[in-house]
């Protein structure tokens, strides 16, 4: 096990650096690019050329310069850095993947990213070619009954045209979608807030084994960490960008919804929404800004759903292209 953990070494220090020391992840990135960097490497570098690597001249402040006057200092044995190795151990024990910017294979779906979005991602399940073909449906925590029974059409009819789910695996239209794909055995990615080891919400637990079966949990988080509003945010971002286009089944003004229309925006990825039933239900706040923002509406009874699909199969043949040059 030793030996296998050594293998991860560069890993190990990337994210050390990255996420406890927090240096820059493109800095990081361009640093680690050589396959056999690490900290042992990094200790060999001249400090001003170090310097000139891992700093900017916004964050050229004594605290920085002391930073990486530390790192020629640096004991291995420190708790912080340990506790990365424990995690390793325990990722190649339950076999869950590491990606970073610089390893090879990485899943095609991760390579449409650019590589400060995909700077730390742990997989657990599997990660497919097939996934390029992906979408995503998310909404409220409370649906209303007509938004539940919607969501599962719409996720089956989809799974049935071989598209794969993505969504943050929440409490609510989230789950619903993926209870509606995996009824026509579609493939899914569960794109986490929290570690893939600490999954939120606790009460969709009981999904896990059938997720990793069909496709996979991700997560940007190290693999233990709790939610916060931060990674919830960012949990959106990532599933808004991997996605094909988004689709939104309710949000009220609260809904952390309105984070990944607003990040399906800025990725230029088409946004759908249901058209709800009662536009003055609270759940409505969502699709009201999403239709005003110009968004696709699906209609209630699903009779353009068929139009909703051949906008999505003209979306993966523009990123296949990408992936023939």
């Amino acid at each position: 096990m030793l030996e296998e953990v050594n293998s991860y070494r560069n890993i190990i220090d990337y994210m050390f650096l990255l996420r406890i020391i927090k240096y820059s992840k493109l800095r990081l990135i361009k640093l680690f690019e050589s396959s056999t960097m690490d900290l042992s490497h990094i200790k060999s570098i001249k400090k001003d050329a170090l310097t000139k690597i891992l700093l900017s001249k916004k964050k050229s402040n004594l605290d920085y310069f002391n930073k990486i006057s530390n790192l020629y200092n640096f004991n291995p044995n420190e708790g912080e850095y340990t506790d990365l190795e424990k995690l390793v151990k325990h990722c190649i024990q339950n076999h869950i993947a590491i990606m970073t910017p610089f390893n090879k294979g990485i899943p095609k779906l991760l390579q449409i990213l650019p590589p400060e979005r995909r700077d730390l991602v742990f997989i657990k399940g599997s990660m497919k070619d097939d996934d390029l073909k992906s979408y995503s449906i998310c909404g409220t925590r409370t649906p209303t009954k007509d938004a539940i029974i919607k969501t599962k059409q719409i996720s089956g009819k989809l799974a049935q045209c071989n598209f794969t789910l993505i969504n943050g695996f929440a409490k609510g239209v989230d789950i619903e979608a993926f209870k509606g794909a995996n009824m026509q055995n579609g493939r899914y990615i569960g794109v986490l807030a929290s570690g893939v080891e600490n999954v939120y919400p606790p009460e969709n637990k009981q999904y896990v084994q059938l997720v990793i079966e069909k496709g996979a949990l991700i997560s940007q988080s190290l693999i233990w960490n709790r939610v916060t509003k931060f990674s919830l945010q960012m949990r959106n971002r990532f599933s808004a960008q991997l996605s094909l286009g988004s689709i939104f089944i309710e949000g009220n003004y609260k809904s952390g919804t309105k984070w990944q229309y607003k990040f399906a925006k800025e990725a230029g990825r088409p946004v759908f929404y249901l058209e709800p039933k009662d536009w003055n239900h609270d759940n409505s706040h969502v699709l009201k800004m999403i239709k005003d923002g110009g968004g696709i509406e699906i209609k209630n009874d699903l009779s353009n759903i068929d139009e909703i699909i051949d906008a999505l199969n003209a979306e993966f043949a523009k990123r296949s292209e990408a992936f023939k040059d």
